[in-house]
């Protein structure tokens, strides 16, 4: 986590700086999360980590509801983006041309709302 956020990447844009980051706070949330749910750590210690910010709950409590089984970040189910609804990794990879490849602008995601 250190690393990326000190890293210096010339040559690319802003918001791009940050996708690393969101890529290890999403691991880092989903490893904790499968960890307590799999009854290898105990409810006390996922407690203290939710407490300390070491896994997003709010992230988590997503997780457990239908469609957002694999959200990547929250500020993609947001609707302030550039055209007024959510982000583009939300959109089914059905409904894109064959090959076409997007980005979410925001974490780099590239689909996580399934096929």
């Amino acid at each position: 986590m250190r690393e990326a956020e000190n890293s210096r990447d010339n040559g690319v844009r802003e918001q791009e700086r940050f996708w690393p980051i969101f890529r290890l706070h999403r691991e880092r949330t989903r490893k904790i999360h499968d960890m307590y749910k799999n009854g290898e750590i105990s409810k006390r210690l996922y407690r203290y980590c939710t407490e300390n910010f070491y896994c997003d709950h709010v992230l988590v409590c997503y997780w457990n509801k239908s469609g957002y089984e694999s959200l990547c970040c929250l500020r993609c189910i947001q609707n302030d983006s550039k055209h007024g609804n959510v982000c583009i990794c939300r959109v089914p990879r059905r409904n894109f041309a064959p090959g076409c490849e997007t980005a979410c602008d925001s974490c780099g995601c590239r689909g996580c709302s399934g096929y």
